[in-house]
């Protein structure tokens, strides 16, 4: 199929909102994620499906849902350029005064879009978001992911001290917030860099507390993909997210970067790091830490890094605290011993909890 050509800057946005859907390797999946989008999909609005050079059959079932829905559904071809160009392609694409992505392997729930636009639009708010309901394909079970933090001051901090702050699927953003911004093409965690900056900009917040977005932990998806040292490129967004902010507040700027050193960076060595075997845990913590610690000088001065866990329960505030301790320390042999002891424990829990609801 041949490569559709980007269209002039000056787009008409006559619609109200474009979800934009990069695929990839998602043939499984895609029929669920359309058909989601589909039926929450408002009026006056447009699906605009993304295929980045897809291998698998994604093509012939989108080509097949484009001609179903010709006035809604949008299908563009491109060659391979990664999730950050599929996504930019489709920015420049978009007729909506409305943006939201969604990944092909997720799906939405009915009312997802109408109940956040619709709050928007009452409130003049140019940005809306909600919860989000992780969903893990080996077990069938499903975790609630809240899209805000009560604990924290003001809305915008709400927002941006949560692990998953960074997505973009799960947040309705007027198109105006995206001018002059892109996601880096060639680097995964593409949304680290964007969002933060979006948020800031944003007049006022919609938080809609359901977990309407259906987030898919699959093996085979980036995510969840085995670990390597090629997901250290969230040192690379973590720094774009920090120079683009530099225009902001002062007080706008230590909330992005505290956000980011606790919930990116740092949330790297607690949760996947620390989950790989010993040695490999070692090797990485090593190799991660010494270019966080070229890449970011202050991290461990930072106040939201010294303060990380204080407004957690008891067992998580001592984790998360002596693991800054020992990695402010340089001690990462004790480190990858004392993930390993973690790691026993959260067993041992899981195993007890499995049979107490037998």
């Amino acid at each position: 199929m041949k490569e559709e050509k980007g269209r002039d800057s000056d787009l008409d946005y006559n619609k109200t909102l474009s979800v934009i859907i990069p695929v990839y390797n998602t043939e499984m999946y895609l029929k669920r994620c359309l058909d989601s989008a589909l039926a929450a999909l408002p009026g006056n609005s447009e699906i605009l499906i993304i295929n980045d050079g897809s291998p698998d059959q994604s093509e012939i079932i989108a080509l097949k849902y484009s001609e179903d829905f010709p006035t809604i559904i949008r299908y563009f071809y491109k060659t391979n350029g990664g999730l950050s160009d599929a996504k930019n392609y489709g920015l420049n694409h978009a007729e909506g005064e409305y943006i939201i992505f969604l990944d092909s392997d997720d799906y939405v729930e009915l009312d997802m879009y109408n109940e956040i636009l619709n709050e928007m639009i009452q409130t003049g708010a140019q940005l809306g978001i909600c919860d989000i309901n992780c969903e893990y394909e080996v077990d069938g079970s499903s975790v609630i992911s809240c899209c805000y933090n009560p604990n924290r001051g003001s809305a915008f901090f709400q927002i941006m001290d949560t692990p998953l702050v960074a997505a973009s699927w799960n947040k309705i953003i007027h198109r105006s917030l995206f001018e002059g911004l892109d996601y880096p093409t060639g680097l995964n965690n593409e949304d680290v860099a964007v969002t933060p900056i979006i948020l800031a900009r944003a007049n006022r917040f919609v938080i809609v507390k359901k977990p309407m977005y259906k987030y898919v932990q699959r093996p085979g998806s980036i995510q969840n993909s085995k670990f390597s040292n090629k997901r250290f490129v969230i040192i690379d967004t973590t720094n774009i997210a920090i120079k683009r902010a530099a225009d902001l507040p002062i007080h706008i700027q230590k909330q992005i970067k505290g956000s980011l050193y606790i919930h990116q960076i740092l949330g790297v060595l607690l949760y996947p790091i620390r989950n790989q075997s010993f040695f490999r845990r070692y090797f990485m913590i090593r190799e991660f830490m010494g270019k966080v610690n070229i890449s970011f000088s202050d991290f461990f001065q930072n106040r939201y890094v010294v303060d990380n866990g204080l407004i957690d329960n008891r067992k998580h505030r001592i984790f998360k605290r002596l693991s800054v301790m020992l990695l402010k320390r340089k001690l990462y042999l004790i480190t990858s011993i004392f993930f390993e002891f973690v790691n026993l424990a959260e067993k041992v829990n899981a195993q007890i909890v499995k049979k107490g609801h037998k």
